[in-house]
This record gives structure tokens, C-alpha cells and sequence, in this order.
């Protein structure tokens, strides 16, 4: 983890004072962050700032910001999950986030044994994502959203790519480096896969592209890192 690094939900610019609070206030308490200390701050939207510590109070602590660096964007590589056992969702969130991507887009599958993901759920996920920020070095947060069922999504404008083990299908080195252009969507099922009907419906309707990603079949949490993986040896980060 990049040392004395915390995330606040706020922009940065140079001179400004901001308060940290709540949960990454415990975090500089257990560094033992110090009066006139620098930490460096992240706001998951590109920016990191280098502060210094002006003001410690029981409850929170003053930083001013001191210089403010903003990274360009990266390539968007949205990963669509099928909604998995919560301890799945957490693994698949939290690695595919220091793997680079840039949005999670969450659905109830047909086979998906879990069907949602409540408010309760869905703050633990984000949280942590941003712990994964953190560590990993990276500036920007992916979002996470909850959306409908497949066969209610309509054509996106995007390079769209669906796990299929089909033997006539390509695998995803081999892609050629003009057919995999961002946007690009990764489609995964959960732990029991898409339904047939479900890859019928985002091949014909959405236009995806039926790839493989390995010659042995993998879990749900695996396919994501992996497809990840592949899609950023074809395009330049």
C-alpha cells in the first residue's frame, strides 16, 4: 500500500483545508499520523493530492492540501456480473478492482442463487473497492451499479464479449488487438453460468462476441481476473 495514502470523497485543489472524518479518520489514528505530517489523499476521481497535517481534533482532522496531481482516464473495461454469493461478490469487487476495472454493472442472473444486493451489501462492496484503491496505487474508483435482468437490457455501444466454452469459439488471445476496442463489456454468470437463453439473448440481441477464456472451465470470481487480464494485454493502459 502506497504509505500514509487515504481516500476522501471530495475534490482537491491546492491551499484548500479539508476535514477528514468517520472511518479514514481511525486509519490516521492507527498510522499515528502527526501535527505537520504530509499523507497523500485520493478522491477516486483521479486526483491525488499531497497534504500536511494543520489541525488534529477528537473527531476529525484538518489537512491542507499542499500540490494536486490528475491522472487521465483509463480505457473502460466494464466487467457485467452476474449477481454471486456474497462472499463471491466481495473476492470478484475487490481483485478486479486492483485489476483495473473501470465500472462493475451487477445482475440477477437466471441461475444466480442470490437475486439482489441490498443497501447494507452494496455500501460493503464499495467500501471495499476503495480500500482496494488504496493499496493497489491506483486514482480512480470503479462504480458499481445494480442492473435488471439481461434480456431487459437493450444494444449497447460497446465491444461486448461473453465467456462460452463452445469449442468453435476464439480464445481471448486471440482476439485481434482492432476487435477488442473500449468501451468493452466482459458478460459472466454467476457460480452456474448464464442460461442457454441468456447467451442466445446478448449473442443475437446485444451483439456480444462468444469468446473463451481458458481450455478448463472456471469460477465465477476467476473468469472476471482472468478476462481482465487478457483484455488489457490488447490495449494500451
Amino acid at each position: 500500500m502506497p504509505h500514509n495514502r487515504f481516500f476522501l470523497e471530495s475534490s482537491f485543489q491546492k491551499a484548500d483545508i479539508l476535514s477528514v472524518t468517520s472511518k479514514e479518520l481511525h486509519h490516521l489514528n492507527v498510522d499515528r499520523i502527526r501535527l505537520k505530517e504530509k499523507v497523500e489523499l485520493v478522491n477516486g476521481k483521479r486526483q491525488l493530492a499531497i497534504g500536511s497535517v494543520v489541525q488534529i481534533e477528537k473527531t476529525r482532522m484538518q489537512i491542507e492540501i499542499l500540490s494536486v496531481v490528475k491522472e487521465d482516464a483509463k480505457p473502460s473495461i466494464i466487467i457485467a456480473q452476474g449477481i454471486a454469493k456474497m462472499n463471491h461478490l466481495e473476492w470478484i469487487i475487490e481483485k478486479a478492482t486492483e485489476l483495473n476495472a473501470t465500472e462493475f454493472w451487477l445482475f440477477p442472473g437466471e441461475l444466480s442463487e442470490k437475486k439482489g444486493v441490498s443497501d447494507q451489501q452494496l455500501h460493503r462492496l464499495q467500501a471495499l473497492s476503495i480500500a482496494a484503491l488504496k493499496q493497489c496505487g491506483r486514482l480512480d474508483l470503479p462504480g458499481i451499479e445494480i442492473k435488471p435482468p439481461l434480456n431487459q437490457w437493450q444494444q449497447i455501444k460497446a465491444t461486448m464479449l461473453v465467456g462460452d466454452l463452445s469449442i468453435q469459439n476464439p480464445y481471448l488471445w486471440e482476439m485481434p488487438k482492432n476487435e477488442c476496442i473500449p468501451p468493452i463489456i466482459f458478460c459472466i454468470g454467476p457460480e452456474k453460468g448464464l442460461s442457454d437463453r441468456e447467451k442466445s439473448y446478448v449473442i443475437s440481441h446485444l451483439h456480444a462476441k462468444p469468446i473463451r477464456l481458458h481450455s478448463n472451465i472456471l469460477r465465477t470470481e476467476t473468469a472476471s481476473l482472468v478476462a481482465l487480464s487478457l483484455i488489457q494485454s490488447k490495449i494500451k493502459i
